[in-house]
C-alpha cells in the first residue's frame, strides 16, 4: 500500500532533494514550510509533492519527516502526529531507511559533501551508469534534479549530513571522508563524542573507506577499522573545484573498476562560486562558504583565477554556536582580503546566546578597511561602498558569502544594478521601454501586476537586441501573449516583461494552397477563422481559446478532441542570444497541454499545414454546437480558463466538485460555482489568494481521492 508522509521545513537544501526521491518512489508527499522557496515550491509541486495549504496534519499520514531546523516539541504538526501515534523522524534517519535496499555511497565530511555528490552524479550520468542519488543541494541552472531514482538501479549516491547527529542510522557499502572540522558538535556534547560517530560509520563500511589523505583525524580513525580497504585521496590540486573533480572520478574508478571520463565541463553545484554580474570593471561573486576552513579555500580559489583584482567580501556569520566558536579564526581570514563587510548574523534555529553577535568577529579583525552594514539598508550601503572605488584603475571582485539569508539581499543588490544599467541602456535604443509598467490588463485573471521594466519590440531585430541587453545583465525575460494562463506575483515582477502585439507579430498568410504561416501574436479565433474560411477542417473547435498562437504552442492548447500542434509542422524561434532557428514539430515532443520548447527560446511564429476539408453546413453546425456547449459550461467573470490538467482516468473538475468545493473562497478568488475547474476572480484577488486556493484544491482532492492535479496555470517566479 503506498505510504504517505509529512515533510516539514520541505523547501530546504536537504529536505526538498529528499521529497523528490520519496515520490519518485512512489510514495505520498505532502509538504509544509513556513517560508517556502517559490522556485523550490514548483519545482517540488512538478515532482508530485502536495503542499499542505495550512499547517495540518494530513489525515492519511503515515509518518513525519522534519527538518533539523523544526523544533519537534515546539510544532503542531508533531504534536499532532505525537498524539496520534505517529512517528517522526529526522531527515537523516528516513534517508538511511528508504535507502536500505540500495548500495549506499555515502559522501561525508565537514566541507565539500555536496559539491563531491553533485561531481558523482555528473561523472555517472556521462559514463551512462544506472543509479539513484540524493544530494543536498540544486546543480546550477537546474541541469539535473537533485535526486532521481531508477527501479533498476543497485547504487544510491547520497550526501549524508552529521550536523544533525543522525550517521549513525547509515551503514554504506563505500564512504568517502573529505574532511573534518569541530564544527556541528552540539547533537553529539563532546569531540570525542563527534569522532566517535565517524569512526562507528567507517566501521560499518562495508567495502571502500575512501579518505583524505591530508586529513589525519580521518585517516588514523580509518585505519582503526580492521578488515576494510582504505583508499587515501591525496590530490595537490590547485583548488577545492579541481580537488573535488579528482576525487569523485578517483573513487568512482575503484568501485565500480572503470575507467571513467570526466564530462567536458563539469556543471556544479549553486552557490559554489556563482557568477552574480559581471560589469564594467566590476564581477560579483555569491559563495555558500560558511566555516572558516571554506572561506580560506575561497580566498585561495579567486586569488588563482582573479590576477589583479581588488578582492572584496561580504560575509553573513551563519549560527550563533559557530560565531563563538570560531570567531577569532573567522576574523584572521577575513582580514587576508583587500576590503572586508561583515553584516548581521544569521542565527538559524539556535536559540539565542548571550553576547554572541556578528561583533565578535567585526571587533576581532585588524584591517583598517573594514565595514559593518545593516540588511535593513543594505542595497545603500552597497551602492556608496561599490561608489568609492568604481573609478579605481583596478578591477573588482565583490563576494557575498555565508549560508544565511545573505544571498536573497545581494540578488536584489545586483537586480538594482542590473535594471538601473538596462534604463540608461533603454534611452540609447529605440525599443519601447517602461519601468513599473502597470501590466495587470495583459492578464486574462487581472491580478494587480506591474513590471520592473516592460518592452514592445517591434521586430525580431528590436527582439534580439533586447535579448541581448538582458544576457549581458544577468536579467531574466519573460514573454507575455494573451496571459491567459500565467499568473504575476503580488509584488513588480523583476523581470524585462516582453509584449509581442505590434503589428508585425499579429499578421499571417498563406504561403500556398494548403500552408498557412502566422506570427506568434495572432489570435486564436483569428487563426481558426482564416481556416475555416477555406474550409479546411482540423481547428475549429480551437475558436474560443482566449490565447494567440505562441502561447497556444507552448502549452499545446487544446478542446473537444482538437489541438493546436496537429496539424503543425515547425515553429520559428529566438534563442536568448538572439539567434533564429527553425524546429520541426517532431523535435517538440507535444503532450497533453505541453510542448518541450527549448530553455529561453521566444515562438516568434509557426507554419501549419491542412488538408481535410468539411462543408459549410458542418462548420455551421459545429458553430452552434460550441456556443450551446460554453452557455452550460464556461463560467463567466475574470478567469484562467481551465486550472488544473485532466488525468487519464479522471477529470478535475468532477473531482474537486466531488471534494465539495464548489464555491470555496479565499479572500476575492473563489472556485466557480458553475464549473469546479474555474477560478474567478471576484474583484482585485491577489496572486497569494489564488495559490493559496490552488494548493487548497490539490490538497483536498489527493487528500480524499489519491489524484495528484496537475495545474495549467503557470506561475511567473521574477
Amino acid at each position: 500500500m503506498k505510504k504517505n508522509v509529512c515533510m516539514l521545513g520541505v523547501s530546504g537544501a536537504g529536505m526538498a532533494p529528499l521529497a523528490i526521491y520519496l515520490a519518485q518512489r512512489k510514495y505520498g508527499v505532502y509538504g509544509w514550510d513556513d517560508y517556502a522557496n517559490p522556485i523550490i515550491k514548483d519545482l517540488l509541486i512538478s515532482n508530485g509533492i502536495v503542499f499542505l495549504p495550512e499547517k495540518i496534519l494530513p489525515s492519511n499520514c503515515d509518518c513525519v519527516i522534519r527538518s533539523s531546523a523544526v523544533d519537534e516539541l515546539a510544532d503542531e504538526i508533531c504534536r499532532g502526529a505525537r498524539e496520534s501515534g505517529i512517528k517522526i523522524f529526522r531527515r537523516g534517519e528516513f534517508l538511511a531507511h528508504v535507502c536500505k535496499d540500495r548500495k549506499l555511497l555515502a559522501i561525508i565530511g565537514s566541507h565539500g559533501k555536496t559539491s563531491v555528490s553533485g561531481n558523482c552524479v555528473e561523472i555517472l550520468k556521462k559514463n551512462g551508469v544506472v543509479f539513484d542519488y540524493v544530494i543536498g543541494g540544486f546543480f546550477k541552472n537546474n541541469a539535473f534534479p537533485p535526486a532521481s531514482y531508477d527501479e533498476r538501479s543497485e547504487w544510491v549516491v547520497a550526501e549524508i549530513d552529521e550536523s544533525d547527529g543522525t550517521i549513525e542510522n547509515f551503514s554504506p557499502e563505500c564512504t568517502v571522508a573529505l574532511n573534518y572540522d569541530d564544527d556541528h558538535m552540539s547533537n553529539y556534547g563532546s569531540r570525542d563524542n563527534f569522532l566517535r560517530a565517524f569512526g562507528d560509520m567507517f566501521a560499518r563500511t562495508g567495502s571502500i573507506i575512501f579518505v583524505a589523505g591530508q586529513d589525519q583525524t580521518l585517516t588514523q580513525l580509518a585505519l582503526k577499522c580492521p578488515n576494510k580497504r582504505i583508499e587515501l585521496l591525496n590530490f595537490e590540486a590547485q583548488n577545492f573545484p579541481a580537488f573535488n573533480q579528482s576525487a569523485a572520478l578517483f573513487c568512482l574508478n575503484k568501485i565500480f573498476g572503470k575507467n571513467f571520463v570526466l564530462p567536458e565541463k563539469i556543471i556544479g553545484i549553486q552557490r559554489r562560486n556563482d557568477l552574480m554580474l559581471e560589469i564594467d570593471n566590476f564581477v560579483f561573486l555569491n559563495d555558500y562558504a560558511h566555516h572558516p576552513t571554506e572561506i580560506a579555500a575561497l580566498l585561495k580559489y579567486v586569488k588563482a583565477n582573479y590576477p589583479g583584482f581588488d578582492l572584496n567580501i561580504v560575509f553573513q556569520p551563519h549560527r550563533l554556536s559557530r560565531t563563538r566558536q570560531y570567531f577569532a579564526e573567522f576574523a584572521e581570514i577575513l582580514d587576508q582580503f583587500d576590503r572586508q563587510v561583515v553584516v548581521e548574523l544569521y542565527a538559524a534555529f539556535e536559540e539565542k546566546i548571550e553576547g554572541v553577535s556578528s561583533d565578535l568577529i567585526f571587533n576581532r579583525m585588524k584591517s583598517l578597511r573594514k565595514r559593518f552594514f545593516s540588511l535593513e539598508k543594505f542595497n545603500q550601503s552597497m551602492r556608496s561602498f561599490c561608489d568609492e572605488f568604481a573609478k579605481n584603475d583596478r578591477k573588482q571582485l565583490v563576494m557575498f558569502v555565508g549560508a544565511g539569508n545573505i544571498l536573497s539581499h545581494a540578488r536584489n543588490f545586483i537586480r538594482d544594478i542590473a535594471f538601473s544599467r538596462a534604463e540608461e541602456r533603454h534611452s540609447k535604443e529605440k525599443i519601447h521601454c517602461t519601468s513599473f509598467a502597470n501590466v495587470m490588463n495583459f492578464f486574462s485573471a487581472r491580478v494587480p501586476a506591474s513590471a520592473r521594466i516592460y518592452a514592445e519590440p517591434a521586430t525580431p531585430g528590436e527582439l534580439a537586441t533586447l535579448l541581448g541587453m538582458c544576457k549581458s545583465l544577468g536579467i531574466r525575460y519573460v514573454t507575455i501573449g494573451n496571459g491567459t494562463k500565467l499568473l504575476p506575483p503580488d509584488d513588480t515582477i523583476n523581470a524585462v516583461v516582453i509584449g509581442l502585439k505590434s503589428d508585425y507579430w499579429n499578421t499571417s498568410k498563406w504561403t500556398a494552397a494548403d500552408v498557412l504561416h502566422c506570427h506568434c501574436g495572432v489570435q486564436m479565433n483569428e487563426f481558426c477563422r482564416m481556416v475555416t474560411e477555406r474550409r479546411y477542417s482540423g481547428v475549429e473547435k480551437l475558436v474560443y481559446i482566449p490565447g494567440c498562437i505562441g502561447g497556444a504552442i507552448c502549452m499545446n492548447a487544446g478542446a473537444h478532441g482538437q489541438a493546436i500542434s496537429d496539424y503543425l509542422l515547425s515553429i520559428e524561434v529566438i534563442d536568448s542570444d538572439g539567434n533564429l532557428h527553425e524546429i520541426e514539430k517532431n523535435e517538440l515532443n507535444f503532450v497533453y497541454r505541453g510542448a518541450l520548447i527549448p530553455r529561453g527560446n521566444i515562438i516568434l511564429g509557426a507554419t501549419f499545414r491542412f488538408s481535410e476539408m468539411a462543408s459549410e453546413k458542418y462548420f455551421h453546425s459545429t458553430e452552434e454546437e460550441l456556443l450551446a456547449w460554453r452557455k452550460t459550461h464556461q463560467p463567466r467573470g475574470l478567469n484562467f480558463g481551465s486550472v488544473f490538467k485532466n488525468g487519464e482516468d479522471f477529470y478535475a473538475g468532477e473531482l474537486i466538485d466531488r471534494a465539495g468545493l464548489k464555491g470555496k473562497r479565499i479572500g476575492n478568488a473563489g472556485i466557480s460555482p458553475e464549473h469546479a475547474n474555474f477560478i474567478i476572480n471576484y474583484g482585485c484577488a491577489s496572486s497569494r489568494d489564488i495559490e493559496k486556493l490552488i494548493d487548497t484544491v490539490r490538497y483536498e482532492v489527493y487528500n480524499k481521492f489519491g489524484k495528484f492535479l496537475h495545474a495549467e496555470v503557470k506561475f511567473l517566479r521574477a
